[in-house]
């Protein structure tokens, strides 16, 4: 996913988009972090909510047994870093680059209904394995792009994880129209991915509940009721909220 975003670069950099006010880095420095910061405790306490909303639904349950200090300090610092990381990427290129080029051209609604897709629909694009004993010929790379979309051939699999993923998008891009940079929502998205990695360290799937149904498989920790969630709390936003 982020060497996907990366590869796009030197297209934005043809489009003229890769300056500070295209990307959404328009804050000065000090007030950029700060806003980061607020979006990264704005972004843990949505997704807590939502993990804690698991476990008394039952669809997830604690650990049971000892939990290692050593090892949730990991999940900590590494969800924190990775976090940060993946929101830095996927922020500059869709809430940035992306969002800024539609919206020249295009209303609120179109404008963040495109992104969101478009940004949920890469999360499901990957290679397809490649059989032991394949020969690499030439043509391979050109068959592996080819089979990028191969997930898609059985979209219900995942339908529940991509609605999250839409949604979520939704939510971010609604940040960027009103706050006109990233910061926010680079530090929501990985308030996200850091509360994801700590709630799999320390819970795991309730298979046999019958809420199990509202998490996918994307990550165990996203579906339908991070859906409705992040639904709910977009809604709230765009009616109710002005920053």
């Amino acid at each position: 996913m982020i060497f996907a975003v990366l590869g796009f670069w030197p297209f934005l950099k043809l489009l003229g988009i890769n300056n500070r006010y295209a990307l959404g880095y328009t804050l000065g420095r000090r007030y950029f972090l700060q806003t980061l910061f607020r979006g990264l405790g704005i972004g843990v306490m949505i997704m807590s909510a939502h993990v804690i909303l698991l476990l008394l639904l039952g669809a997830r349950e604690p650990i049971t047994g000892n939990v290692q200090f050593r090892e949730v300090s990991y999940a900590f610092l590494s969800g924190l870093l990775s976090g940060i990381l993946v929101a830095v990427i996927e922020e500059t290129f869709f809430r940035g680059a992306m969002q800024y080029r539609i919206r020249r051209n295009s209303p609120v609604l179109t404008t963040v209904i495109i992104t969101s897709l478009l940004y949920a629909s890469v999360h499901f694009t990957r290679p397809p394995i490649m059989a032991e004993g394949t020969i690499i010929s030439w043509s391979s790379g050109w068959e592996m792009l080819a089979g990028m979309l191969h997930q898609y051939d059985d979209f219900t699999v995942f339908v529940d994880s991509f609605m999250a993923l839409f949604a979520a998008g939704l939510l971010l891009s609604l940040v960027r129209e009103r706050t006109g940079n990233i910061a926010l929502c680079m530090g929501i998205h990985a308030g996200w991915v850091l509360s994801i990695k700590l709630a799999s360290e320390v819970t795991i799937v309730a298979s046999d509940s019958q809420a199990a149904f509202l998490i996918g498989s994307y990550d165990n920790i996203i579906g339908w009721a991070a859906t409705a969630v992040l639904g709910l709390i977009t809604l709230c936003y765009w009616r109710y909220l002005r920053v």
